[in-house]
Order: structure tokens, then sequence, then C-alpha cells
């Protein structure tokens, strides 16, 4: 049976690695996202997105409903870099018009009909958010840290997502320090129903290979449909005891010597990597029931 798709968010400071992840995750994708945003995107991984620009909640809403009567567009997700800047500008938008509680009113109604509008698009959907520390509202109540998002919002629209994913990094973890954090904590929002990244905590930050490990089937991009067969291979000689530097250095050598492009074979390497160590610890968590 083909499961329903994910409606994920991710949060972090600028230039954690959020946009370079959900790149690497979702190739055939539509990022909707500023001019400049997918930079990274096309230096790092070595494509060319797919993209759309729009400024408010509302038009990404409606970029969500005709997508969902389209057929065959080709397109497995759709990445929102960056939600936090949308939503800025549709309250500035609603707050030319309304006050008070209309304002906060119409805020939540935009976001509810994107969630809805997600849900009914049949592709996977990523909110990318800046960051917010936990703060302290006037009336003395305390709000966890989280996406940095206007009013109730920050708790609102984590609670439509399937998972919510804090950004950091572990400087020990090499060659790629980013990893997603997925804990239950006062502090700061987060969440995975699908029992993956809040078992690894921290998780790399590889969107696609958590997916993967609950079950989903992430695309591959449409010119590197080998990737797939060389990650597995890689992973379960990891697993079964190889040395890593050795083995993943021989693999990465041998892909580029046979024509592959560096963009290619790191991004081959990366998710090998990634895979074996999501493995690792998910059979470790399995054979535990108190550690």
């Amino acid at each position: 049976m083909k499961k329903e798709p994910v409606l994920v968010l991710t949060y972090g400071p600028s230039g954690s690695g959020k946009t370079t992840d959900l790149g690497y995750s979702f190739p055939n994708g539509v990022f909707i996202a500023a001019r400049g945003a997918l930079q990274s995107v096309r230096s790092v991984c070595g494509y060319n997105p797919k993209s759309v620009a729009v400024s408010i909640i509302d038009e990404a809403t409606v970029f969500l409903e005709k997508l969902a009567k389209t057929k065959n567009h080709g397109i497995d997700a759709v990445v929102v870099d960056d939600f936090s800047f949308l939503a800025e500008q549709q309250f500035a938008v609603y707050d030319k018009r309304y006050s008070g509680f209309t304002l906060w009113g119409k805020l939540r109604d935009s976001a509810l009909a994107f969630r809805n509008a997600a849900r009914y698009s049949d592709v996977h959907v990523i909110l990318n958010c800046w960051e917010q520390p936990p703060k302290m509202k006037q009336d003395g109540t305390r709000v966890r840290g989280g996406p940095m998002l206007s009013g109730k919002l920050p708790e609102q629209i984590p609670a439509m997502c399937d998972m919510v994913l804090r950004c950091g990094s572990e400087a020990m973890r090499k060659p790629w320090s980013g990893v997603y954090r997925c804990s239950y904590s006062t502090d700061y929002v987060m969440k995975d129903r699908f029992h993956v990244a809040s078992r690894l905590d921290p998780a790399p930050m590889n969107l696609a290979e958590i997916l993967r490990a609950g079950g989903y089937e992430i695309e591959r991009h449409k010119d590197l449909q080998w990737q797939e067969e060389i990650v597995e291979n890689v992973a379960s000689a990891l697993i079964s005891g190889e040395p890593v530097a050795d083995t993943v250095n021989s693999s990465y050598r041998t892909l580029v010597d046979g024509g592959v492009s560096t963009h290619a074979a790191r991004w081959t390497m990366r998710d090998a990597l990634d895979r074996s160590v999501i493995r690792r610890a998910i059979s470790a968590t399995d054979d535990l029931f108190i550690s």
C-alpha cells in the first residue's frame, strides 16, 4: 500500500545546511524560494532545482491546489524555503487590513488552508524555517523555541506536521557535521510520528535517508538512478564491519575514475554513510527495551 506523503518542518539558523539537505533529499521536487536562495543546491548538489516564486502563504496554497489538479507533473515534493519569510509577508498583508483578534484569526486561517492544501496535494511537503529561541510572553506564559513565526503559529504549524526537526551541528561527524535533533523537549518544539529520527537523536542531516528508513520510497534524481544500488552496497559493507575511510574513499575514487562528477560521487557516498549510521542506530534501539 502506498504511504501518504509526509508534511515535514525543519528549522535552524541561517547557514546550518537546511536548504542543501533538502536539495539532496528531493531532487525531483519544486522549491518555493526567493531569488538566490537555492545557490547552495546548485553549487553543492550539482543540479539546477525547479523553482517557483511566491510571496505569501496564500499564494503557496494556490500553487499546491493547482498541483493537486495537474496530472503527470513529475514532482514528488514541494519544498517551501523559507516558510518564515512567507508568514512574515502574509502578516504584513493582513496587518494593513485587520487588527487584534481578527488579524491573528486571518493568519491562522491562512495556515490552516495551507495545511489542507498540503495534505491533499499528493506530494511530500517540506517547510523550511528560521529558528527562534524560547521566550516569555507578556502574560508570563513561556513559549518553546522553534520555527520563527508570528502569534501562535510556532506551536500551531508544528502541530500540523508529521515531523519537526531542529537543525544542529556536531563537529566530530566527518565529513558532514550537520544533524537533525528530534527529542521531547520543554525548550524546543520537535516531533516524529514515524519514530525514526526520534530514535536516532541526533540523526544525520539527511531527510531522504530518514524517510527511507521509515519505509518511504524517495526518488533519486532522474539522471542519477544508478545511485541507489551503490548506496546500498557501500552501506551494507560498512555495516558488516569494513573500514569506513578505506571503503568510502575507494568507492568514491571508483566513481570519479569512471566518469561520475565529483558532485554526484560525494552525494552517493554521503547517502551511503548516513544509511549505515541510521541502520546501525535503529538496530541498536531494537535490541534494547531500556537503555
